[in-house]
């Protein structure tokens, strides 16, 4: 039985909070900034979010991977990169959501060898039950231990079409 973490319009809200804070972070140092989508799951996130924004956006994807099912593989695999010199730019990194950091710490630390002016990395979700050791410049929200699916978010490339964010309680016992 599935269950719903946050309802369309609270994805909105947060949404439109983010792209608030965003927009304020940047406007001193540029109008103008690239925009990395890591795909699969910050597909909804990373269209929602640059429509609210009040920049000009380039737009960029980079697609890794490094889940199989529920669970982490613990490498992470690189299907398609950023196509275009980052060097000198202002990245925003968009995320869907925070869990182990493995596989982000392995995509800012490669950018950062492109020489950008700046990294900030937004995330709609992050989990709370890992230390995970990412800073993360914006968060929507904070959520403790759940395998969560909708808005982006998947099982086994399932879900990701759902309105909302949903998950599978736990069975006790």
């Amino acid at each position: 039985m599935l269950k719903v973490l946050f309802t369309k319009e609270e994805i909105i809200e947060t949404v439109k909070r983010l792209a608030k804070e965003i927009t304020e972070y940047y406007a001193p140092l540029t109008d103008e900034i690239t925009a990395v989508c890591i795909l699969k799951g910050s597909v909804h996130f990373y269209s929602d979010l640059l429509k609210e924004l009040d920049l000009k956006v380039r737009y960029n994807f980079v697609h890794v991977s490094s889940y199989s099912g529920t669970t982490t593989t613990g490498k992470v695999r690189v299907k398609t990169w950023v196509d275009e010199s980052l060097t000198g730019k202002y990245v925003l990194l968009v995320e869907d959501i925070v869990d182990t950091g493995n596989t982000l710490r392995y995509i800012i630390n490669y950018i950062w060898k492109q020489r950008p002016a700046d990294v900030k990395l937004v995330s709609l979700l992050e989990k709370t039950v890992h230390e995970h050791g990412v800073e993360i410049d914006f968060v929507g929200q904070k959520i403790d231990d759940k395998f969560v699916i909708g808005y982006g978010l998947d099982y086994d490339e399932f879900y990701r079409n759902l309105p909302y964010i949903g998950y599978v309680p736990k069975k006790e016992g």
